[in-house]
């Protein structure tokens, strides 16, 4: 029998299913489900409720764990080949507007309001630069910590500053889960795609905070989440939008 996913209904491909964990992860929308059991019933969690993987979730690549009981840090590099794709773009965005700024202060562009128009028309574009300039430069040499020590659980980014930074008192924390987000985008043809990214969050009293955020793959969120759950001894239990099929 050919499975199809719940969310957009695509047939789901061997590569999709998760059997040790007893998910399935539509590569089509990113869509989390649960697998029927060998019984032919389904999983005790539907998969409108919680998509939680029933074994451990391996050290994805680009992550390290240590744990000596009294102390929890997981890192998270950044880097991805993805990235050497946007250096080699910012660098070829920052280049043209240095070539067109060095015109424009080098006496070659035109004279009055047109050498005027020719400063400010780029505006918008160096804006551009610097942004992708800085997310490039973040993405290469950037390591996310999250700790558990003293009571406390922190998470920093660096060496490269970026928002996010965060400590929270460990005790207070009620329960940690995964979110998914879809982004929908149109081109100018009209055609629809999609792209997706994964949230690791904490419930604290009535706050949903966000620990870890545009986390790639479903796995490095799951991970997370269930390394913080075992080390504060937290039971899992379901939070209502996790990893939403």
């Amino acid at each position: 029998m050919q499975l199809k996913c719940e969310q957009c209904g695509a047939p789901l491909q061997a590569a999709d299913l998760h059997l040790d964990r007893g998910i399935a992860v539509c590569s089509a929308c990113g869509g989390v489900l649960h697998l029927p059991d060998r019984g032919g019933g389904e999983a005790k969690n539907s998969p409108t409720r919680a998509a939680k993987p029933k074994g451990d979730v391996p050290v994805p690549v680009r992550f390290a764990i240590e744990d000596d009981g009294h102390e929890l840090l997981i890192r998270y590099r950044w880097f991805h080949p993805a990235v050497l794709f946007l250096l080699f773009f910012a660098i070829a965005w920052d280049s043209f507007l240095v070539f067109w700024y060095s015109m424009a202060f080098g006496g070659i562009g035109p004279p009055g309001a047109f050498g005027l128009i020719m400063i400010l028309f780029p505006i918008a574009h160096v804006a551009v630069g610097v942004g992708l300039t800085y997310f490039v430069i973040a993405s290469l040499l950037n390591t996310t910590h999250v700790r558990i020590a003293d009571g406390t659980l922190s998470v920093r980014h660096g060496p490269v500053p970026w928002r996010g930074n965060l400590d929270l008192v460990a005790d207070e924390i009620e329960q940690v889960y995964c979110k998914r987000n879809t982004k929908r985008n149109r081109d100018d043809g009209g055609s629809v795609s999609s792209s997706m990214n994964y949230e690791v969050c904490a419930v604290v009293g009535e706050r949903q905070v966000r620990l870890l955020g545009m986390i790639m793959e479903p796995d490095q969120a799951l991970f997370v989440e269930q390394r913080i759950e075992r080390f504060l001894r937290i039971e899992d239990r379901p939070v209502p939008g996790e990893l939403e099929a």
